[in-house]
């Protein structure tokens, strides 16, 4: 790497960095290119050096492991790189060893977001409400596909969330860790990050109960991992064609019921997050509460959240007391439609896996054009429209949502249950 590429890093690492509450040290090893290896003081500045003479063996608290090429890759493109895609896979991805979360900070620190993106947000603070007492949820056994895929048309156009209960018809919803162990006991799940090995489900379903694993910061967590090659096709998400979908992400992992194991963040894109096994918790904040959850400025795909909303630091972050979150417990065969901008952070009440995709805000405005055109009615949309909704330009709680889903009636073939 030349000086005009660390002096890059440098600039970029700089611009949006905030101090820990404690300083700490990083190194950069590159592992094709020694000479470009450095070390990170992250105090009240973040400083960078050579590397000690002893390779940096000693005193760090984390290290990041990358190719020249992938190195330059996160420098080229700061609006779209993610270390969990294909593109950087091919590279050699990153290996991390140490303090994940301050890997990741780092890590973070190197993003951009994108004209679209910054678009993308402002138009989910504009159109979702400032908070819900409860999410919308429908029991999608008592639905049709006609209904459901209208309703979610609305929600996404208005940017209110969606639980949608037992609408996934995957025979996997029914399976046992054992039965994974079984079945896919050989199949590569991702590479390890730690030792850059292949993975394979079985060893990680065996590292579940592992006494190693019991620590927080040991646990298994796959972290949103691309979803195995031959399972793209298996686990298709319901109601909506698959064309409208991007590529799938893995979360699988240990039971964490009293710390996070998705840290508070938002994705610039609607998620459709799909429970295959276990439960889990996942609290919702409305896009508009940026502030209240200290949403960082260093971001590109997603934006992450500096507070731990599951363990605050009020003093360091008194706007979070402020902020109103809202509950979800998803179960196996439950689908969560998460809008964009919409905070979110997860428990796992239960070991859980989970899978997840996405749909651009261009694909949702084009799917709220069709179900407008096709003259567009819900499915018992009534019971949906007693949720209690605050919306900025709204102080009676009665929203656009609200008042166009009045209009439909009950589905067919069913007393549509909506809860």
């Amino acid at each position: 790497m030349n000086a005009p590429s660390l002096s890059q890093l440098a600039a970029r690492l700089a611009e949006h960095y905030v101090a820990p509450p404690r300083a700490a040290v990083l190194d950069l090893i590159v592992s094709d290119d020694a000479q470009a290896s450095r070390r990170f003081v992250l105090g009240p500045s973040i400083d960078m050096s050579a590397l000690p003479e002893d390779g940096g063996k000693s005193a760090a608290a984390a290290r990041i492991t990358v190719s020249a090429a992938m190195l330059a890759a996160i420098l080229s493109d700061p609006t779209g790189f993610d270390i969990r895609s294909a593109a950087s896979l091919v590279l050699g991805g990153v290996r991390i060893e140490g303090a994940p979360q301050l890997a990741a900070y780092w890590l973070q620190l190197l993003k951009r977001p994108s004209q679209e993106g910054r678009a993308a947000l402002a138009r989910a603070r504009e159109r979702a409400p400032q908070w819900l007492d409860a999410v919308p949820a429908l029991d999608a056994r008592h639905g049709h596909d006609r209904s459901l895929d209208r309703l979610i048309a609305s929600v996404l156009d208005s940017s209110i969330p969606l639980h949608l209960r037992r609408v996934l018809r995957w025979p996997e919803t029914a399976w046992t860790l054992a039965d994974w162990r079984q079945r896919e006991a050989s199949t590569v799940l991702r590479t390890n990050p730690v030792n850059g090995r292949p993975q394979c489900i079985g060893e990680f379903i065996d590292a579940l109960d592992s006494p190693a694993s019991h620590a927080v910061t040991d646990s298994p967590y796959t972290e949103g991992c691309l979803l195995p090659a031959g399972w793209e096709a298996r686990f298709t998400m319901p109601v909506l064609p698959a064309s409208m979908f991007g590529a799938a992400q893995l979360w699988f992992g240990r039971r964490r019921d009293h710390a996070l194991v998705t840290r508070l963040h938002c994705d610039l894109a609607n998620s459709f997050l799909a429970q295959v096994h276990g439960r889990k918790r996942v609290r919702l904040y409305s896009p508009s509460q940026d502030e209240a959850v200290y949403a960082l400025d260093a971001f590109n795909t997603y934006r992450p959240c500096r507070v731990d909303a599951a363990a605050p630091d009020l003093a360091r972050f008194p706007l979070f007391a402020g902020a109103r979150g809202v509950d979800v417990i998803l179960e196996p065969g439950d689908l969560l439609v998460i809008p964009t901008g919409w905070f979110h952070c997860v428990w796992a009440l239960d070991h859980v896996l989970s899978i997840s995709r996405f749909v651009s805000d261009a694909h949702a405005a084009a799917l709220a054009s069709h179900a407008h055109n096709a003259g567009f009615h819900q499915a018992n949309p009534g019971k949906l429209a007693d949720v209690p909704i605050v919306h900025p330009n709204d102080v009676k709680g009665v929203t656009r949502f609200g008042a166009a889903i009045q209009q439909g009636g009950p589905p067919s073939g069913g007393d549509g249950v909506l809860q």
